[in-house]
């Protein structure tokens, strides 16, 4: 076995120019196949974490006005939304209804001394972070007795305190008093959308207090629900269907009119997503074993011009009495070795360049500026496996690419070795 290596060395060592284009072929391919999945891995990482959360199974209602007559009734009729459409679909889908969240939205100006924001203020009750999913980062949420009392407090979003509070830190501005249309709203907290796409500068309020300031009547602005059970697209496209139609029972509106209330369901958004992740992926696995058929074709084509040039070299060794097996495996052997460590050296290549695409990318992102803190390129990474497999067929490509050419040579009577080279 030392006598095999040391041969493959000094092989290698006096055909400097052969080993490094066939070392070049393996690693570039390995490396391109490397960043360009890790990249798009990357790419659908940050995707996922800012539109897609497992607790997602939330139905949101909207007011709207209907398209379609209705027993006599003309269209262009509004149809609002209560808190008591969400007890009537609690009542009326006791399985799949788990409860429902509803809010006020007012488009408002807030300002601090001297700096303005157009935004909106939204009101809510406790509890409504199980459809927001913001995270408080400094002072309180909202509480029952805010509720109880309708105090004029809020919870500022991190996207808006860059705008009125542009060099505080998130913990001096909680206890501040904001001026919203005027009026004056003491800052119990501040959060963060727990999304990375949501760069939303809302203000929180308790939704009495919203209420009394900003609406004269019993219609929200929407109607949040919670639901479960639904776990395939037929079954939330059925259960929409019939919350409209339920809603439609009362309301007086035609079942078929999709205008007349905006129902919006985060499966569908879910569903969207999954689908493009999967078109994004084929698009990568396509354009990845492109590349690393390249690869392969590069590695195959300098093996089998590397053993043409050895034939004298291989039939020399046979006339000598070297077996033709030994001499076969002398030159496979060679194959195999230059491919695993160039294919080694494209990897770490490959993985270093997506880690320092990954740390600059990170390193540009303001924390505060997005939902987790996180960007749109998360995580990357090329599961080992591929890597293997893809460092496995360029081997296996390298050894039929040898072989056969291999096989004739030491087949060939010297005579003719030496006058196919003159």
């Amino acid at each position: 076995m030392r006598d095999l290596f040391s041969e493959i060395f000094s092989s290698m060592s006096h055909s400097k120019t052969r080993l490094l284009l066939t070392g070049l072929s393996t690693a570039w391919g390995i490396f391109l196949l490397i960043v360009l999945l890790g990249t798009g891995n990357g790419i659908l990482n940050g995707i996922s974490n800012a539109w897609l959360n497992e607790d997602d199974n939330v139905v949101t209602i909207e007011p709207s006005t209907t398209m379609l007559p209705f027993e006599g009734l003309p269209v262009g009729r509004s149809i609002n939304v209560t808190q008591e459409d969400g007890t009537s679909l609690m009542e009326a889908f006791p399985d799949n209804v788990l409860g429902f969240v509803p809010e006020l939205d007012r488009n408002v100006t807030v300002s601090y001394r001297n700096k303005y924001s157009e935004t909106d203020i939204a009101g809510f009750y406790p509890g409504y972070e199980s459809i927001r999913n913001n995270v408080l980062i400094a002072g309180r949420n909202i509480n029952e007795i805010d509720i109880a009392q309708r105090r004029k407090v809020c919870l500022v979003s991190t996207n808006l305190c860059k705008r009125i509070f542009p060099s505080d830190e998130p913990q001096d501005i909680v206890g501040r008093t904001v001026a919203v249309n005027d009026v004056a709203f003491t800052v119990a907290g501040v959060y963060r959308p727990a999304k990375s796409y949501n760069v939303s500068r809302t203000l929180i309020a308790p939704f009495s207090t919203v209420k009394a300031l900003y609406f004269d009547n019993d219609d929200i602005s929407k109607l949040s629900i919670t639901v479960a059970g639904l776990n395939t697209e037929a079954e939330n496209r059925a259960f929409v269907e019939k919350m409209r139609a339920h809603l439609a029972s009362y309301k007086q509106f035609s079942p078929q009119d999709k205008k007349a209330l905006t129902i919006t369901n985060t499966y569908d958004l879910a569903l969207y997503i999954s689908n493009l992740f999967k078109t994004i992926n084929l698009f990568l696995w396509i354009v990845g074993l492109s590349t690393l058929v390249a690869g392969i074709v590069g590695v195959s084509n300098i093996m089998l011009i590397t053993v043409r040039e050895r034939t004298r070299e291989l039939a020399v060794r046979k006339a000598m009495g070297a077996p033709r097996r030994s001499i076969i495996t002398l030159v496979l052997t060679e194959s195999v070795m230059v491919t695993v460590i160039f294919g080694y050296v494209g990897m770490v290549l490959g993985i270093g360049v997506i880690k320092l695409a990954d740390m600059i990318v990170s390193a540009s992102v303001d924390p505060t500026a997005t939902g987790s803190g996180s960007s749109v390129f998360l995580n990357p990474s090329v599961d080992l496996g591929v890597v293997l497999g893809a460092t496995l067929i360029m081997i296996i490509a390298g050894l039929l690419a040898g072989y056969m050419p291999a096989k004739k040579a030491v087949s060939i009577k010297l005579v003719e070795a030496l006058a196919a080279n003159d």
